[in-house]
């Protein structure tokens, strides 16, 4: 029995047991006859004994290895093992038949052969690779022994066997008249296939020289390193008279990690992948075969070394496997081809490390197709890396031939460019300019011999110059260039460092008219196209500078001007007439206004007017003299004289001033308030007046009503109507709109916070939240939509004359399904009579969606009853000023009285307003108006209690009964 295993022995053991049939047998007989050893005859089987210690004879062996050997049917594969081993077996060849044993395999360390005939020794051989390359016997590149004429059989070989590198002992017996026939045959192989290899290196190289591509140079050493390992396999580096022992090994050993790290990093640069994290995986595989092939070159082939040598390579197999279906997952091109040519090395890599360790049997031959197929691999990828670099050959010549075209097109380009073009050296010497480079500076012929400096500066030359470096090769600018014309132009510079030519190319494009647009943009972007003064746009910024303490004016006070009697001059003369009246009153004014002053116009006929740093006595000076010059000023129209005055507000721009919004809000307060106590007067804002603590309510609402549309802190209501002349069966009412404080929890009116919503631009806003919400709130209570007659709510003016506003509710409508003629809008006599011929259009427009219009407020602006006749409206709503307490005045009955008659013969339904006792709304019920409205009918209540639910069904029951 073996005395001692480690794992790699015990596979190969356990693999010869169940695959070979290994039992305790007697040497196995080899018999031959003469005309077998024509070629060379494989030794069926043969016993195997361990000698862990390495110190047993050959006679010791002798007597144990028939007790002791294990029969190996075929080649004894050994793996990788420290042991020296001994193989045996007995063999009757013709009488003085001259044989020879060749061992075809390569590595072997030290090999001993004991020929005996019976129990005579008749000579002992020695050979392996410890031995000089003349001294191994015959000189092939794996190992051959001649032995004697033998004489009457049978006799026995014993072998003894040891290396570092996995032991495998491939037998075999041939006549020795042929060997010379074998020995040429081994060295012509062993010369073409190094021949091809180096063939196939020299002529990539040459690819190489003209096409610089990486995946060449991989390919090249790829290859050398596989030419280098069948070198050292077949001995040739011996043969050429090299004697050391230790060459051929340590050049294997060299070339190892040659062909495992440079076939991947070709793979990988020929598939040009994207490794990502694979990066990571390559580099720890390269340093694991760098550190393991160093240790076989400083071990001098140590077993465990080419043990873990021959992990590595299964490894690498593994890893090029997955560079290859990465390569086809990320569809490189070729790749398909890789995977097909590269299939025969990742056999090799694959079989060969499995079978020198013993896990799997080789096939008879693998010797040859380890010899071949490095060599075939390498042909099929030279085959397929020309056909790769053909494509980039044909590229190149078309990248060529499109740079040719590219230059041409550059010259033409350079010639007969719009823009100025030129190159010159880092000093700034012209090289060359185009001509539209001379003509936009005026340089004629002399280009050439001017530089830079002169046309830029010198200083401003070496500032641009210094920011050119090879991180930074361009820089664009704009910039003033002084042509030999004496004018200054100003142009959009562009330079591109040339390192390589040692030159600056540029590029100049004409900006002057560009520049005097901008100049004139700039200008019309701060003044008023009508007058010339500033417009309110820049007075912002100016305020909004001299509050933060930003530029270099400080302005002390601010004048509102607010023009009296302008409306009449528009109104009789036409707005032509206003337009030069505007003019002429803002020459006029510029004419008086202190030095350093701005005066701007800020609205139709509002002026506004920025003092600097004086104090507000001589502030109240200028502000007299500004109303009494405006007080003088006589404008004469078609030869008609008009009169003028000025209402101003003076704001001094104190610590209590924080905006430019609340400085123009103030100064404007104080501009009102003197319009409201007689007009033509001077009137300073004093916070004590209350003008401030309203402005500051209306600030707060600010901020409450954007929070309310964005969160819904308003809430819906309703106000029943009333049906007076006829038993209605549907429900009416009129949606009023309240704002729920989310603090103090109590109901605000409109009244509270409309005035500031208006200021402040959100009425439009709050429209359509009203509309939408209404809108939705229908569409998800259908019970209550089908016991709906009809339903009001208001609109401002803002939001009817908007266009955008019309398709929105238009767009609902269709989508929540609604029936529009069960809406009603309601608008105020002043909005819908304020453009008569407006007003019909935009209430036909909504006529048309299916809606009904009111008209609301009736009568409260004493309008004329001819208005009603152009309105196309459904509605009249009279005013609450004639309801109230009408019952007990007669005039007020008169005038309802004729409303009613009015409306009848138009068509129109009546409706009164703020009906809040039992005899008022008899008395409107006499009267003959349609509708009743007011506290009398039902006070406001939240619109949720009509809801689809049963608490909304008994509300809404009580409303119908109420009616």
């Amino acid at each position: 029995m073996l005395r001692r295993f480690n794992l790699p022995i015990l596979l190969v053991l356990l693999s010869l047991v169940l695959g070979s049939g290994v039992v305790h047998a007697a040497l196995p007989m080899m018999t031959l006859q003469a005309e077998q050893l024509v070629q060379p005859v494989d030794v069926p089987a043969s016993l195997v004994l361990e000698d862990p210690s390495g110190n047993l004879t050959a006679g010791e062996v002798q007597q144990l290895i028939e007790q002791q050997g294990q029969l190996v049917r075929g080649v004894p594969r050994i793996g990788y093992s420290a042991s020296a081993w001994w193989v045996a077996f007995r063999l009757d060849a013709p009488v003085a038949e001259r044989l020879d044993l060749i061992i075809d395999r390569p590595f072997l360390d030290d090999i001993e052969v004991w020929l005996y005939d019976r129990e005579n020794l008749i000579a002992p051989f020695y050979s392996g690779d410890h031995r000089p390359f003349l001294q191994r016997g015959e000189p092939t590149p794996h190992f051959m022994l001649s032995l004697p004429r033998l004489g009457q059989g049978p006799h026995t070989l014993l072998l003894r066997v040891q290396s570092g590198s996995a032991i495998s002992v491939p037998m075999q017996l041939v006549g020795a008249e042929q060997s010379p026939l074998l020995l040429a045959e081994h060295w012509m192989r062993s010369g073409l296939l190094l021949g091809a290899l180096l063939s196939l290196t020299l002529f990539f190289l040459v690819k190489f020289s003209t096409l610089r591509e990486s995946q060449l140079v991989w390919f090249c050493l790829t290859v050398a390193s596989v030419a280098l390992y069948n070198a050292s396999l077949h001995g040739i580096t011996s043969l050429l008279g090299l004697q050391w022992n230790w060459l051929s090994a340590q050049l294997a050993n060299l070339a190892n990690p040659g062909m495992l790290i440079f076939s991947s990093l070709f793979l990988a640069s020929a598939l040009k992948l994207e490794l990502g994290r694979v990066r990571h995986l390559r580099n720890a595989l390269f340093a694991a075969t760098l550190l393991v092939c160093g240790w076989t070159i400083v071990s001098y082939g140590h077993y465990r070394s080419y043990q873990t040598l021959n992990v590595l390579i299964l490894l690498t197999g593994a890893f090029q496997l997955l560079l290859l279906i990465l390569g086809v997952r990320q569809r490189r091109p070729y790749a398909i081809g890789y995977l097909l040519c590269w299939s025969s090395a990742l056999l090799l890599m694959l079989l060969v490390p499995l079978g020198r360790s013993g896990v799997i049997p080789l096939p008879p031959g693998f010797n040859y197709m380890h010899a071949y197929l490095p060599v075939l691999s390498m042909l099929l990828f030279g085959g397929i890396l020309d056909k790769q670099l053909e494509q980039i050959r044909r590229a190149l010549l078309q990248s060529k031939a499109q740079a040719l075209g590219n230059l041409e097109q550059y010259q033409a380009l350079f010639s007969s460019s719009g823009e100025g073009i030129f190159r010159c050296t880092r000093s700034g010497t012209l090289i060359e300019a185009n001509p539209s480079f001379a003509a936009l500076l005026g340089l004629g012929q002399a280009a050439p011999e001017l530089s830079m400096q002169q046309l830029l500066g010198a200083e401003q030359w070496a500032a641009q110059v210094a920011q050119l470096h090879n991180e930074q090769p361009a820089i664009s600018q704009e910039c003033q260039m002084q042509g030999l014309d004496g004018q200054s132009h100003w142009v959009y510079l562009s330079l591109h460092l040339r390192p390589t030519q040692d030159c600056i190319e540029g590029i100049v494009v004409d900006l002057s008219e560009r520049r005097a647009l901008e100049e004139r943009l700039q200008y019309l972007a701060a003044h008023d196209s009508l007058t010339g003064l500033l417009n309110r746009r820049e007075l912002e910024r100016l305020l909004r500078e001299s509050l933060k303490g930003e530029g270099t004016r400080r302005f002390s006070h601010l004048l509102s001007l607010d023009l009296d009697q302008f409306k009449q001059v528009n109104d009789l003369c036409g707005h032509s007439a206003g337009d030069q009246l505007l003019r002429q009153l803002s020459s006029h004014l510029r004419h008086h206004l202190p030095r350093h002053a701005e005066l701007a116009r800020i609205g139709g006929d509002e002026f506004a007017v920025l003092l600097r740093e004086i104090n507000t006595d001589v502030a109240m000076e200028h502000a007299e003299t500004l109303r009494h010059c405006v007080e003088q000023f006589v404008f004469s129209w078609q030869g008609r004289p008009f009169r003028v005055q000025v209402s101003i507000g003076l704001l001094e721009l104190g610590s209590g001033v924080s905006d430019w919004e609340t400085a123009l809000n103030w100064a404007d307060s104080a501009s009102q308030l003197a319009k409201h106590l007689g007009r033509n007067r001077v009137q300073q804002f004093n916070p004590d007046d209350g003008v401030l603590l309203e402005h500051q309510r209306q600030l707060q609402w600010i901020t409450r009503l954007r929070e309310a549309i964005d969160l819904g802190h308003f809430e819906l209501f309703y106000q029943p109507v009333m049906a007076l002349q006829s038993s209605d069966d549907g429900l009416r009412y009129e949606v009023l709109l309240r704002y729920h404080d989310p603090h103090s929890g109590e109901w605000i009116s409109p009244g509270q916070f409309l005035g500031a919503a208006e200021r402040y631009g959100f009425l439009g806003a709050i429209d359509r939240w009203v509309v939408m919400r209404l809108l939705q709130w229908l569409a998800d209570n259908p019970r209550h939509v089908q016991q709906l007659a009809q339903v009001n709510f208001n609109l401002t003016a803002s939001s009817l004359l908007n266009a955008h506003f019309h398709e929105m509710l238009h767009g609902e409508l269709l989508r929540h399904n609604l029936p529009a003629h069960k809406l009603c809008i309601e608008v105020t006599e002043m909005v819908a009579l304020g453009e008569l011929g407006v007003s019909a259009q935009w209430i036909k427009q909504l006529r048309s969606l299916g809606l009904k219009v009111a008209l609301d407020d009736f009568g409260s602006g004493f309008a004329s009853y001819a208005y009603l006749r152009h309105l196309p409206l459904d509605i009249v709503k009279i005013d609450g000023s004639f309801i109230r307490g009408i019952e007990s005045d007669p005039i007020n009955q008169a005038m309802v009285g004729s409303m009613q008659q009015i409306a009848s013969q138009l068509g129109l339904s009546t409706v009164a307003e703020f009906v809040e006792s039992p005899q008022t709304l008899e008395c409107v019920r006499k009267l003959g108006l349609d509708y009743a409205q007011g506290y009398c009918i039902g006070h406001p209540q939240p619109l949720t209690q009509l809801s689809d639910s049963p608490q909304g069904d008994v509300q809404m029951q009580l409303v119908l009964e109420r009616r």
